[in-house]
This record gives C-alpha cells, sequence and structure tokens, in this order.
C-alpha cells in the first residue's frame, strides 16, 4: 500500500471502511433492525388492542350509566307502584275516595290479573252514580293518588230519575300496577319455588 498514491490509498480506505460497515451491518445490525422492526410491530399491534380496549371501556362505561339510569327509574316507578299488600288495599282506597267525593259505589268487581315479565295489571270494574261535578272530584282524587291508578273504559250516562240525588251513572274500569318484584312474588306464593 506504501506505493500507492495517496489518492488511491485513500480509496481503498473508503472502500475497506466500507466492507467492514457492510459486514458490520450484515453481520449485527440487521438482527437489531430486524428485532427493530418485530419490536415495533409488536407495539403498534398492542396500540391497536389498546384503542379498541378504551373503546369498548367507553361503551361499558356508557351502558353502566345507561343501567344506573334505568335503575333510578325503576326506584321511582317501584314508589308510585303498589306493592301486593298496598294493592289489596284498594278496594278500601276506592271506597274511601268515592265516600269523600259523595260517589256512590253501586258495584266494584275484580278483573282478571293481566301479568307481563316486569309488572301484573289488576283491574277493577266499577259502577258509580254520582252528580257531575263529584264525579270529576272523584277522579280527580284517582289522578292525585299516591300509587299508578289508571282509569278507562270511563262511559257515563245521565240518569232519567229527576228526584234522585245523583245524576249521572258512570260505569269505567280502573287499573293498578305491581311491579313483579321477586319478593312480593314470594309474599304471593308463600315463598315457594
Amino acid at each position: 500500500m506504501d506505493n500507492l498514491s495517496p489518492k488511491a490509498q485513500a480509496g481503498v480506505l473508503i472502500v475497506f471502511l466500507i466492507l467492514i460497515v457492510a459486514l458490520g451491518y450484515f453481520m449485527i445490525f440487521k438482527d437489531w433492525y430486524r428485532q427493530i422492526d418485530a419490536t415495533r410491530t409488536q407495539i403498534n399491534k398492542v396500540e391497536v388492542d389498546i384503542r379498541r380496549g378504551r373503546a369498548l371501556q367507553a361503551k361499558i362505561n356508557e351502558f353502566n350509566r345507561q343501567i344506573n339510569d334505568l335503575k333510578q327509574k325503576l326506584a321511582k316507578l317501584k314508589v308510585i307502584m303498589p306493592s301486593t299488600l298496598e294493592a289489596g288495599k284498594l278496594y278500601g282506597n276506592l271506597n274511601r275516595m268515592a265516600n269523600d267525593n259523595q260517589v256512590y259505589i253501586v258495584s266494584i268487581k275484580a278483573g282478571k290479573k293481566t301479568a307481563t315479565d316486569v309488572y301484573t295489571e289488576l283491574p277493577y270494574q266499577m259502577k258509580l252514580r254520582s252528580r257531575y261535578n263529584d264525579v270529576g272530584s272523584f277522579f280527580a282524587n284517582l289522578a292525585n293518588f299516591p300509587k299508578i291508578l289508571n282509569v278507562r273504559d270511563l262511559s257515563m250516562k245521565k240518569l232519567k230519575a229527576e228526584n234522585s240525588k245523583y245524576s249521572l251513572s258512570v260505569n269505567c274500569l280502573v287499573s293498578t300496577f305491581i311491579y313483579n318484584d321477586k319478593t312480593d312474588m314470594d309474599e304471593e306464593t308463600g315463598g315457594a319455588k
């Protein structure tokens, strides 16, 4: 190498350095780069999984919020839905409200219970005699009753007798709804399963 010109020596040195770097790359750095690429791929997969997990967590949080909202609504409905015991007192409550409003109950008959998964409807067919304003007050009291009472199939007919205390004949179906809670169901069946 001594008999080469300085430019040639520099060229040989550069070629030699390039060979060392290429050899080092293929022997050492190539595996490192391969490991780095594999690690980056794993990191990308983990980041995708994290994004999916965060999206699922957001959905779970939303579902939990909805469940809590529904539980609060159910708690409010339970307050206004009578228990089985309270529903058993409905007949007495209807009599008391009728007497308070000077409405005469001609007949009151319990109808067929209609059960769903959530509630059971307890209907009462009522025939009433009353004056017009008094029956209005009676229905206002039903509307303001602290538990759910539903009035439907309402029909009113003017009575023909002029000398009667009452001027109207009223027929209606008054229903209440019982929440089908497991504890209420156990009370009805005597704890039998």
